[in-house]
């Protein structure tokens, strides 16, 4: 199945959708005038009308790692790949659509997984948007976002945060205009300003979305680092990504404390988790990657 929203300049209609990070910014204002189309789920899925759309296809993000020990050098999950193309559209043909779902974090001590591959074909045309990178712990290596292709627009997510003895990284973000964002990190206890850093912004920030001739917008921003020392892990949205946009990281002194990374937004990375001297690694959680997305925007009806 499908969701579908229907995006009008006076009206929206909105069926049964529930989309963490992307209902934030869906707006029936402004110019927006045609058909926009969001697929969540792999379907079959058939043109409701005779035109020409350009679809949007987001893989899903890599899951960060979590590591337990002092030393630990874990990163962030790869944002997942962009692919763009304009198509002609008939009510007669059928897509084969298949959405990416977000890798999961580490747990304790351990890797997260890759994220999933989005595409949409219909026999004569292919879009891939490849699912971004694993977080890897106790690795150094940087994690690499997802590949996309088949597009007349192809772009590399963004890489997660490269690992480092107590440093905690942030996932990459989705590249709407060119290569994503790789993760930031930080220091594990050091939350100043300086050491502060976010998981990767989306390229295509805006307060609205809305179908302009066949544009995507309305990214958000990363996730910030949280660093906590003794009191109970608080989470909060901060540390989770927006649209298109890495989680952030999180650490934790203390061993008998939750702390869990940020998880990504649509296609961003999840954001690292990592505690030292734990003696429970259970408490330790990755932040999870955002599920891919399919958007037909309509251009031209009839």
């Amino acid at each position: 199945s499908f969701y579908t929203i229907y995006i009008h300049r006076r009206n929206t209609r909105v069926g049964n959708v529930i989309m963490s990070n992307f209902s934030d910014f869906i707006s029936s204002g402004g110019g927006g005038t045609l058909h926009t189309i969001p697929i969540t789920k792999s379907t079959t899925w058939t043109p409701p009308f005779d035109g020409t759309a350009v679809i949007h296809c987001i893989g899903a993000g890599g899951g960060g790692a979590s590591g337990d020990n002092t030393q630990a050098q874990i990163s962030g999950g790869g944002a997942g790949g962009y692919s763009r193309k304009v198509v002609t559209l008939a009510t007669g043909t059928n897509w084969t659509m298949v959405v990416g779902s977000g890798g999961t974090g580490g747990l304790g001590d351990g890797n997260g997984s890759a994220g999933g591959n989005t595409t949409a074909t219909d026999g004569s045309s292919s879009l891939v948007a490849n699912g971004g990178g694993a977080g890897l712990t106790n690795s150094s290596a940087a994690v690499a976002g997802g590949t996309a292709s088949g597009g007349d627009i192809n772009n590399t997510g963004g890489g997660g945060g490269a690992g480092a003895s107590q440093n905690m990284c942030g996932g990459g973000a989705v590249g709407v205009l060119g290569t994503g964002e790789t993760g930031g990190n930080a220091i594990i206890g050091n939350s100043s300003a300086a050491n502060s850093k976010y998981g990767g912004h989306s390229d295509v920030q805006s307060p609205q979305f809305e179908n302009t001739n066949g544009e995507l917008r309305g990214g958000g921003r990363g996730g910030r680092f949280h660093s906590n020392r003794s009191a109970p892990y608080a989470g909060g949205t901060t540390i989770n990504g927006g649209f298109l946009a890495g989680g952030g990281a999180a650490g934790n002194f203390n061993s008998e404390r939750a702390t869990s990374g940020g998880d990504g937004g649509i296609g961003g990375g999840g954001g690292t988790s990592g505690m030292i001297a734990a003696s429970n690694s259970g408490y330790i959680i990755g932040g999870a990657g955002g599920n891919g997305l399919i958007i037909v925007m309509y251009t031209a009806i009839g």
